[in-house]
């Protein structure tokens, strides 16, 4: 999906609906006997549900009962076998929408005007676009990834693979990969490099080097891209491995990729901090976002707060009333409000582990000014 398209559904899953708008979402698991078990913990969340549209003096019987159907409709269509890490179930009265994520996310019910989107963005946050570079002692192939998405770079595409002329190319490496360093080798891992550059030319993309721990650090030696080159992966025999096996070798380095994300959006904050541009707390994040002001926000992935925006003679007010959830009037999950309006407003949205930003309770923002 292209950033347009992505934009365009969350624009859409966001505008308002008549209430009950209902968002689901649970963890999932892509292997048994683990998924099998998730659809019994979703038909659990979905009674869950079901009570709580019954019981809202806000909702009419056959209002709750046509959202009901369009939950379990949705439930009954979903396959385990095809579950990855999260799943995330939308309903109202006339319709029904479920996307299967590779990101974790929250077991949660939200029941609301609109649709909790913020597992989507966080979800579309941590596809962080790689290259991954596979190092052999004969030949060099280069993976194009997006999250758990992985295509193999051919000829036609960025001129690889790039194979070895020497003789040795065909004998297996020795335990450290040493005699990899030939100067065939080299030549090899250098036009490997050579080719990369007018990729990287067109966009900036981190690097993933997979290969005996020798290889790897030769090519480093050899590189001129040392400053995209942002994790490794020391194993061997990945040459001719499929995609999805591939995929899987690669989930350490994703995590890496995905720390480095989080780690400069700390380092975003210090530095607003310093320059007196910094907003923490749901307040102030708020206030800024309703100004426009807020350039990059960073959120702990698992915050939920209650709230009321603060109204005055019908105008909405840049502040927030802090209340329990179910309270009438009040978004269960203004966070999703809040990260609406910072990308609304072209601003960055970053999510971290919990407890991160501790200080801030849970959320804070470099500012624009």
């Amino acid at each position: 999906m292209s950033d347009e398209d992505e934009s365009d559904l969350l624009a859409e899953l966001r505008r308002p609906r008549p209430y009950p708008a209902v968002s689901i979402t649970l963890p999932t698991h892509r292997h048994r006997p683990e998924n099998q078990q998730d659809h019994i913990r979703l038909r659990n969340l979905l009674s869950e549900a079901e009570k709580r549209l019954l019981d809202d003096p806000r909702i009419g019987r056959d209002q709750a009962v046509a959202v009901v159907q369009q939950l379990n409709e949705a439930a009954d269509a979903l396959d385990p076998e095809h579950f990855l890490e999260g799943l995330v179930l939308y309903a109202s009265a006339d319709e029904a929408r479920t996307y299967l994520v590779s990101a974790t996310v929250p077991e949660r019910i939200v029941i609301g005007e609109t649709y909790l989107t913020r597992n989507l963005v966080a979800a579309s946050a941590r596809q962080i676009p790689y290259l991954a570079l596979i190092l052999s002692t004969g030949e060099v192939r280069l993976w194009h990834g997006v999250g758990y998405e992985l295509n193999e770079l051919d000829h036609a595409e960025a001129g690889f693979p790039v194979i070895s002329s020497g003789a040795d190319r065909d004998g297996p490496p020795n335990r450290t990969g040493d005699h990899g360093a030939t100067q065939d080798f080299r030549n090899m891992l250098t036009e490997a490099d050579r080719k990369l550059t007018p990729l990287l030319q067109e966009a900036v993309l981190p690097v993933v080097v997979v290969g005996l721990r020798q290889h790897i650090a030769t090519y480093r030696e050899l590189s001129k891209h040392g400053a995209v080159l942002a994790a490794d992966l020391e194993v061997g025999g990945l040459l001719h491995t499929t995609a999805p096996e591939l995929v899987e070798q690669l989930a350490p380095a994703r995590a890496q990729l995905a720390a480095i994300d989080a780690e400069e959006a700390m380092k975003a904050l210090d530095a607003a901090r310093s320059g007196k541009r910094y907003a923490a707390g749901a307040q102030d994040c708020w206030q800024a976002a309703r100004e426009g002001r807020v350039g990059h926000l960073v959120v702990e992935e698992s915050l939920l707060i209650t709230a009321r925006p603060q109204e005055v003679e019908g105008a909405v007010r840049a502040s927030l009333v802090l209340t329990e959830p179910g309270t009438e009037g009040a978004e269960d999950d203004i966070v999703d409000s809040l990260v609406e309006m910072v990308l609304a407003a072209d601003g960055a949205v970053t999510f971290v582990a919990d407890g991160e930003l501790a200080e801030a309770d849970g959320l804070a923002a470099a500012l624009r000014y």
